[in-house]
């Protein structure tokens, strides 16, 4: 299959769904006309603004190897485990491409599992809202919902949004072609294309935030208990818990200790083999590289057995 032919979802901007964009599928040969025309006419705003997003490009087309993961990026476990165990069949490796005004690469959120991210534009330009870790908290309203948009007009609603007047402490980013913006774990963001754009974005944890995934999946799962309390006495209710962590997170307990195990063996045989563990882009680990590996797995190992 072609390229052009391939299916590749695209969000529609102007359509909120749920706390999201509704999201389809269509060519990419499609996209593309599409983006030619609207560009063409001048982003209209009788038009749809359409945003291709989380395509799994490296995934879909392996042979392609159109760019090489920048050295300080290298040391990524979730792709690591996700690309290494076949069985899966998923990444956290994804192209965008959208036009200007394409409103919001996601709507404000923190990323998954509270992994770090980087983004590199390929071409374009972007403007990025950035929040340390709490102040989501100044952005939810009586309900305890998160606001869809960090810089909607009713924010300043007390009645609705309490805590807005606390907020502070956010950075402002603009980005430009060719260079690359790392978002660390826990901080949510919104992003907006202000010039017709490609880039490149990948989720990942390693040793340095496995401990706050862990911290993540504790949380998440305390609120699932929370959820459900009026059903513990059922059978099995733990398991249940399990599985509606597995569907809301992404993944439950025994999926965390198959992900550390699987590097902790690779790094344990590295050390005791002294092969190459080639890491993405062709970075090789080195060996205190695998010791502090092992150090913060055996942490985390230590809190979830």
């Amino acid at each position: 299959m072609t390229q052009g032919s391939f299916e590749v979802p695209v969000a529609n901007c102007n359509e909120k769904y749920y706390n999201a964009q509704k999201t389809t599928y269509i060519k990419l040969d499609d996209f593309i006309t599409y983006w030619k025309d609207y560009s063409e006419k001048g982003h209209p705003s009788d038009m749809p603004s359409l945003y291709l997003k989380d395509w799994h490009f490296p995934k879909d087309f392996p042979e392609a190897n159109i760019y090489q993961v920048p050295q300080y990026f290298a040391s990524d476990w979730l792709n690591e485990y996700l690309c290494g165990k076949t069985s899966i069949n998923d990444d956290y490796r994804f192209v965008y491409m959208g036009p200007k005004g394409s409103c919001l690469m996601t709507p404000f959120h923190a990323d998954v599992f509270t992994s770090f991210s980087w983004s590199a534009n390929v071409c374009g330009c972007k403007r990025w809202l950035l929040f340390p870790p709490g102040q989501e908290n100044n952005l939810r309203d009586k309900f305890g919902q998160l606001a869809y948009d960090a810089t909607a007009p009713e924010l300043h609603d007390s009645a609705m949004f309490p805590n807005y007047h606390k907020l502070c402490g956010q950075f402002e980013i603009i980005q430009k072609a060719g260079e690359v913006i790392f978002v660390p774990s826990g901080w949510h963001h919104q992003v907006w294309n202000l010039e017709d754009t490609i880039s490149i974005n990948h989720n990942w944890v390693n040793g340095c935030n496995i401990k706050t995934m862990w911290d993540s999946l504790q949380n998440n799962l305390l609120a699932v208990k929370k959820e459900v309390e009026d059903y513990r006495t059922i059978d099995g209710w733990e398991d249940h818990c399990q599985l509606m962590l597995r569907a809301t997170y992404g993944m439950n307990y025994e999926e965390f200790y198959n992900f550390l195990h699987f590097i902790a063996t690779r790094r344990l045989d590295y050390l005791g083999n002294n092969n190459p563990n080639i890491m993405f882009g062709e970075w090789k680990i080195g060996i205190n590289h695998a010791i502090f590996d092992l150090v913060q797995l055996k942490n985390v190992l230590d809190l979830l057995l």
